[in-house]
């Protein structure tokens, strides 16, 4: 990939006010990221980098909602390999420059933010639950170092990279976490269906990011959102339902605990 991805001509055309424009621009782009090349996380960042400003320049609610749908759109179409990384890639350029997003323009991240919360579900979803998918998202989503475990460093410290719900890294704004903790269980009974569920096994490892912020946060009202979120009666009907029903786990088979204390 180029070093000026994010002035490549499929970023500058998806902020387009021309729908055949964006739509070309798009198709262009997931194709390039569908392809079986390997992407560096630099490269990735960069990427980001231009698509964040993309929105940024946006002007008008509508084309910026559908661009909204267009850029967690690509995550769909993303090779397993690719998924966490770029998922990654996105949370970082989100969080990094949260704060400098003016007010005016806020919505349109939140509403972003909460794409990509749903199109990850989606993603993980049309993978069968695959276990190894599910915890790379888990990290990215509690900002776990890529490969922490394999290097022999113990899992449960809290988390120091850029995931929404980092419980251990004061860079990320409490504004993602809150937004993130706002729509969590909206989307995520959302793409799987109230009556359908997912069990124990995999509404765990769903629930897991939510759980570790409120046991290991910083603050007093994040982890209080936090216990909302977990304390919401959808989310142990969703599980009964899904055990109920059987649910296909994927590689998932150890059985969930619960939450912790």
């Amino acid at each position: 990939m180029a070093p000026d991805v994010q002035e490549s001509p499929f970023v500058k055309q998806l902020a387009s006010s021309d729908r055949p424009t964006r739509e070309k621009a798009l198709e262009s782009l997931r194709i390039y990221l569908s392809s079986n090349r390997q992407f560096t996380d630099l490269e990735l960042l960069k990427l980001w980098k231009g698509l964040f400003f993309c929105l940024w320049h946006t002007p008008t609610p509508i084309p910026s909602q559908t661009l909204c749908t267009s850029l967690s759109a690509l995550l769909l179409a993303l090779p397993a390999a690719l998924f966490a990384p770029f998922l990654r890639a996105f949370w970082t350029t989100i969080i990094s420059n949260y704060t400098s997003i003016p007010s005016l323009r806020l919505d349109k991240y939140l509403l972003l933010m909460r794409h990509y919360v749903r199109a990850s579900v989606q993603y993980l979803k049309s993978r069968k639950w695959d276990r190894g998918l599910m915890e790379g998202w888990r990290d990215v989503m509690e900002g776990e170092s890529e490969g922490k475990e394999r290097e022999g460093t113990e899992r449960g410290e809290a988390g120091d990279g850029l995931g929404p719900l980092s419980p251990g890294n004061m860079k990320v704004p409490d504004g993602v976490r809150y937004h993130v903790l706002d729509v969590w269980v909206d989307e995520l009974v959302g793409v799987v269906g109230e009556d359908d569920g997912v069990g124990n096994e995999i509404g765990g490892i769903f629930m897991e990011p939510v759980a570790r912020l409120q046991r290991e946060g910083k603050g007093k009202i994040v982890k209080q959102r936090a216990r909302e979120v977990l304390e919401d009666e959808r989310i142990e009907e969703w599980m009964v339902a899904g055990k109920d029903k059987g649910v296909e786990s994927g590689s998932c088979e150890e059985e969930w605990t619960g939450f912790g204390d």
